[in-house]
């Protein structure tokens, strides 16, 4: 499926448990009770949708890793430039950082990062479209970003279960070597055009409150 439906398949499946599975099951999900929840949770859907499609370098996901990347590289840069030009103690600024960030939030953040590099290593719907990959990112999620992390994952594995429409398979059972695949469609067709539509009327629908 391309970037667009996942992105408005995500989303309004976040938005979808948030609103009707019961708040006793969705620990850490924002609920929509005002616009800043809503709009959260459409976000974190929205991106976790994306997210597993870093395994391809021409992929909008992966575009925008590569451009958050690129800010890391050039902070790290001009942070280490900073510390030979002033004379900056960069050990004891990182440890300050880590210690403002929480631990918990540094090591989510690794999570991911790790649950990603992989994927983009074993190739496209290779680990970063698998039960194991998903599973893994809502623990990295939670321990980041505990209120939205169900909502990313499931805007996560939203991309998973329609990405089973398409004719080339994924390996949802990694490391099992054999994908699955329905075979139903191909990405760009009619039923992605299709789940994009009915993505953004879902969309749509729930934040108007008409659903």
């Amino acid at each position: 499926m391309t970037g667009k439906t996942h992105i408005a398949v995500g989303a309004a499946a976040a938005l979808v448990v948030a609103k009707y599975v019961p708040a006793a099951l969705t620990a850490g999900v924002p609920t929509i009770a005002g616009d800043a929840s809503a709009l959260a949770c459409l976000a974190a859907g929205a991106a976790g949708g994306l997210l597993p499609d870093t395994d391809v370098s021409t992929s909008e996901a992966s575009r925008q890793l590569r451009r958050a990347w690129w800010l890391l590289v050039a902070v790290i840069a001009a942070t280490f430039a900073a510390d030979a030009l002033l004379g900056l103690d960069l050990g004891a600024q990182t440890v300050a950082f880590v210690r403002a960030a929480g631990v918990y939030q540094v090591a989510g953040i690794a999570v991911i990062i790790a649950v990603l590099a992989c994927g983009r290593a074993s190739g496209h719907r290779g680990f970063s479209h698998s039960l194991v990959a998903a599973v893994l990112f809502f623990g990295g999620a939670y321990l980041a970003v505990p209120e939205i992390a169900l909502a990313l994952t499931v805007g996560y594995f939203s991309h998973l279960v329609i990405d089973l429409l398409n004719k080339m398979p994924e390996r949802l059972f990694w490391p099992v070597a054999k994908g699955q695949s329905l075979g139903l469609c191909k990405s760009a067709g009619v039923v992605d055009g299709a789940l994009l539509v009915l993505g953004v009327v879902a969309v749509v629908a729930l934040l108007a409150g008409w659903l």
